[in-house]
């Protein structure tokens, strides 16, 4: 097994909130977002007059987005060692989030759009803008069922010390419900449950930033306790190949010894024979 590759992968998760983070607020000045209220001339005039951050802060998205995958494939791999040979639910994980990554890169394009052309419609600008928010937060029923199966894959782990901790699938379980008011967002243009409000917006955006690092810290840990058994059985086995070979040793001088004895012993009777 390759550790380094599964530590990357790991750490590919966190990375990619950090790009998300430097691309949605530092550049692109998306947070907080602007609120559904906001009419088509101001929301054409917010792109343009920092068009440049936009377009800069949405290839970040882009391409950080991208490591949302490797920290799903570190998931996978983790999730595999729990149901074994057959493993739907890491299949069921893997797929919804190679789903969730396609969602924030189209979330991403559909922005650049808008900052493309920013002020020759004003409204086709709102309603880009628009299906990048919607895109970006309503996907929670794919985040929501890729945490139900892991949950599910660590409560189905048996061993004395499961490779993530049972109290990680529970913490997992309650994650997944803060997220949910973000599926009620189109009924709201303002307020808590809006797309810019704490219920909808920050509470789950903290939480998942918990959630995520949490997640990744013990799929380090999951990764070193492999390794480290790893280790230990081969230095097993190393063990129990040395001791054969000093047995095979030992039984080749004991054959050796008797083979002598039995040349001594025939030339003592022939002694006797003789005399």
């Amino acid at each position: 097994m390759n550790y380094v590759n599964n530590k990357v992968c790991a750490v590919a998760g966190p990375l990619c909130a950090i790009g998300w983070i430097v691309g949605l607020l530092v550049f692109a000045k998306f947070l907080p977002p602007p609120s559904g209220n906001t009419g088509p001339v101001e929301i054409a005039q917010f792109y343009a007059h920092n068009v440049t951050g936009i377009r800069t802060g949405m290839i970040l998205v882009l391409f950080s987005g991208i490591c949302y995958q490797p920290w799903v494939c570190a998931i996978s791999v983790q999730m595999k060692r729990m149901e074994g040979a057959t493993a739907p639910m890491t299949l069921v994980q893997f797929g919804l989030g190679t789903l969730f990554v396609l969602l924030f890169q189209l979330a991403a394009i559909f922005w650049q759009v808008a900052a493309y052309r920013p002020l020759e419609n004003p409204e086709i600008t709102q309603r880009f803008n628009d299906l990048g928010w919607m895109m970006f937060l309503i996907s929670v029923p794919v985040v929501t069922i890729q945490g139900v199966a892991i949950s599910l894959a660590i409560f189905g782990d048996k061993r004395e010390e499961p490779i993530l901790p049972r109290w990680f699938a529970w913490m997992n379980l309650w994650a997944q419900l803060v997220f949910l008011p973000g599926t009620v967002i189109p009924y709201f243009k303002d307020g808590p449950l809006a797309w810019n409000g704490v219920i909808s917006f920050w509470v789950p955006a903290v939480i998942y930033t918990i959630w995520m690092l949490t997640l990744t810290k013990l799929l380090l840990n999951a990764v070193n306790r492999q390794r480290a058994e790893e280790l230990a059985d081969q230095q097993c086995a190393t063990a129990v190949t040395d001791h054969a070979a000093q047995i095979d040793q030992l039984r080749q001088e004991i054959s050796a010894l008797r083979a002598e004895h039995d040349l001594l012993a025939g030339r003592a009777q022939l002694s006797r024979t003789s005399v």
